[in-house]
């Protein structure tokens, strides 16, 4: 890939979010929390995570939009809508298979996700995650262009937006995009930081 001019953005749905599901898993395999909660096998980590995003990217009021190189899907962005940011109780049925695999891990996961939610705003939101870019092609562009589109879109609507994160590089990236920094914990030790973003005024308004 020369550059971000052959990229094209569209949703994903179907048999393209099982695709989606594992470059999420790939992208994301080496970061500190799933290290800490999953353990430090890293094929392991990858099925583990891939079963996960596999059902979390199929739950209601979820939409991924993803970036393709020709018919390459080298970046992803997931969104849950307002009202879908935790799962209901027939979702979290959906989910337990994953915890189930996870084994002596489960009660760590359980934790993470706990202590996540506990930072979700009350007031309706779009919530962003996972977004991930191909390992072979992170720092080139892709996330940066999958977020442009996004927050376009939250402007357009004028909607909140929510997220999570685990690494400081990633802080900076959104920060970029206008998120700030809203509260920070430790998570299984690990360092998290919840960050919002507040729509912009569209120009010609």
């Amino acid at each position: 890939m020369a550059g971000l001019e052959g990229i094209a953005l569209r949703p994903l749905d179907g048999e393209e979010l099982k695709t989606a599901a594992l470059l999420a898993a790939r992208a994301m395999r080496d970061n500190p929390l799933q290290i800490v909660a999953i353990g430090q096998d890293p094929e392991r980590r990858l099925r583990l995570m891939h079963r996960g995003f596999s059902r979390l990217l199929r739950l209601d009021g979820r939409a991924t939009v993803g970036a393709w190189d020709g018919d390459r899907l080298v970046g992803v962005a997931a969104t849950a809508e307002p009202g879908h940011c935790q799962p209901s109780t027939r979702e979290r049925l959906r989910l337990a298979p994953t915890f189930l695999i996870a084994g002596r891990a489960a009660p760590r996961l359980g934790r993470w996700m706990s202590a996540w939610a506990k930072y979700d705003p009350a007031e309706p939101h779009s919530h962003l995650g996972p977004v991930a870019v191909d390992p072979e092609l992170q720092g080139r562009g892709v996330g940066s262009m999958l977020l442009a589109e996004y927050c376009q879109r939250l402007d357009q609507r004028t909607m909140l937006s929510y997220l999570e994160t685990d690494k400081p590089e990633n802080v900076r990236l959104y920060q970029r995009f206008g998120y700030h920094v809203t509260a920070e914990a430790e998570v299984l030790g690990v360092t998290s930081w919840f960050m919002t973003r507040v729509p912009k005024p569209l120009t010609g308004r």
